[in-house]
């Protein structure tokens, strides 16, 4: 009977050098796929952040840090109009107030919603306010569009004093008040604040 014939030496060192190269040949393609997994991730989060600062994060039904509990908390601030305003300014009245940042794209969105409220609330007694949030926020185009629709503007720097007593971290957010200075309703995002009635 015939025997097939054996490798010869240098058949059987093409053949482990074939192997060697699809073992490289692999290792590369695992190595790019998990470079291009952290790149999609390290993209990801990059954009969470934008979104983050932008205040695009919080969507319509989302929870405000303004709980139902709480009062208007006691503060002195100087309006752009150089008007000090105080917690005492906003009592005896239903009050909207807005919290808003010069880096918040949708903010600049949100301030005709913003309008319509206030328009509705002043004519029936009410007030509105805007807290503008950001270094050099007195000077912004935003401070500016709020200045027109709103019946007091208050600038704060990036340190966010009064929008950390307000427990305002997500941008815009909004708050009414009762004529007791209690939150009625609060929420963060346009979606939110179009769903909410004229007046609570």
């Amino acid at each position: 009977m015939d025997e097939w014939p054996r490798p010869t030496g240098a058949r059987r060192f093409w053949e482990r050098t074939h192997l060697v190269i699809f073992a490289v040949v692999g290792l590369v393609l695992v190595g790019v796929v998990g470079v291009l997994n952290l790149a999609i991730l390290l993209v990801t989060l990059r954009r969470w952040r934008e979104l983050e600062t932008a205040g695009g994060l919080p969507t319509a039904g989302a929870a405000s840090n303004v709980r139902m509990i709480d009062r208007i908390p006691s503060f002195s601030a100087r309006a752009l109009d150089g008007v000090t305003v105080t917690e005492r300014t906003l009592l005896g009245k239903e009050t909207l107030v807005g919290f808003f940042s010069i880096t918040c794209r949708a903010c600049a969105e949100a301030v005709p919603v913003f309008a319509g409220h206030a328009e509705r609330l002043r004519a029936a007694g009410g007030i509105s306010v805007a807290i503008v949030h950001g270094d050099d926020s007195a000077e912004s185009a935003l401070a500016a569009m709020l200045g027109d629709v709103m019946d007091i503007v208050i600038a704060e720097d990036s340190k966010a004093e009064l929008s950390q007593r307000y427990g305002a971290k997500h941008y815009p957010t909004y708050a009414w008040y009762g004529p007791d200075g209690m939150v009625t309703s609060a929420g963060v995002g346009v979606a939110a604040l179009r769903t909410e009635p004229v007046a609570p």
